[in-house]
């Protein structure tokens, strides 16, 4: 059977990636002068009991070489096939760690995917591959599958604050800085890999309605609709917002996720973000 590898900057619920085998390698955060690795040895209370305290932001890492090494070769080693799906190469450094544990075991079949996505959206991804492995889907079929989802899968988030990104490098101190003083709350979007800005509104229960739109618009003349909802500390509002759109949309699955400490890092507490995938109609793009 074919293995299914990923990084924890992957969000599903935990049960699913346990239900499904699926192998989740561990980001690193290093914080208090400690390197830690997340779902092993860092819980989210403690992740943001250190950031509501401590001047220093915590920061981010891909996972060392050798822990991919580590899992693809007890796997290769009984004679599976593995694909490895991991979050954008534009924002980590984990693709090519995991492309560098791959040359270390040339004689076995690793194929790492670099999905352009980050979060729910790479749920989504990661939870069809190992899907289709169970149902004994080829190699082949689950990379096809993935080049396609990942080109017709949408992303948009909101923070309550730019200023863990832009610590963080993943947007600038100005456009943090015009961002709090307009009192304008951006959506963003993954675009080719990268975070980007898709347009301002001027509060947070806007953007909030804003988003749910966005999805609205983008499921239109779509079918089999998977939808993940991440938040950052936010739980009641995720549940409100999947119910609503459970309701409206009767997407094949929807899911609630919230976001581990490494991506927390750069996005603070208060974020919210829906991705959503949907079987093209034709002459949709």
């Amino acid at each position: 059977m074919v293995r299914i590898v990923t990084d924890s900057g992957a969000h599903l619920p935990t049960e699913l990636f346990q239900e499904y085998g699926i192998t989740v390698v561990p980001l690193v955060v290093n914080m208090g002068g400690r390197t830690y690795y997340e779902g092993e040895d860092l819980d989210l209370e403690t992740f943001y009991q250190y950031l509501r305290t401590s001047p220093a932001l915590p920061t981010t890492s891909q996972p060392p070489v050798g822990r991919f090494y580590e899992v693809y070769r007890q796997f290769s080693e009984a004679g599976d096939p593995i694909v490895s799906i991991h979050l954008s190469s534009a924002l980590s450094g984990t693709y090519a760690t995991a492309v560098a544990a791959r040359e270390m075991l040339p004689e076995a079949e690793i194929h790492v995917v670099d999905t352009r996505l980050i979060s729910v959206p790479q749920g989504i991804l990661v939870l069809e591959a190992a899907r289709m492995a169970r149902a004994g889907a080829t190699v082949r079929e689950i990379l096809g599958r993935l080049e396609f989802m990942k080109a017709h899968t949408v992303f948009y988030f909101i923070l309550d604050t730019l200023e863990y990104l832009a610590k963080g490098g993943r947007v600038s101190n100005i456009q943090a800085l015009v961002g709090n003083l307009l009192q304008l709350k951006p959506i963003l979007k993954l675009h080719e890999g990268r975070i980007e800005a898709h347009e301002r509104v001027r509060t947070t229960q806007r953007a909030r309605a804003r988003l749910q739109e966005l999805i609205r618009e983008y499921a239109q003349g779509r079918r089999d609709l998977r939808i993940g909802v991440m938040h950052t500390r936010l739980p009641e509002v995720a549940e409100e917002i999947a119910r609503a759109l459970r309701e409206e949309l009767r997407p094949t699955e929807i899911f609630i996720a919230e976001a581990g400490p490494a991506v927390a890092t750069h996005a603070g507490p208060g974020g919210l973000g829906l991705a959503c995938y949907g079987e093209p109609a034709s002459g949709i793009s």
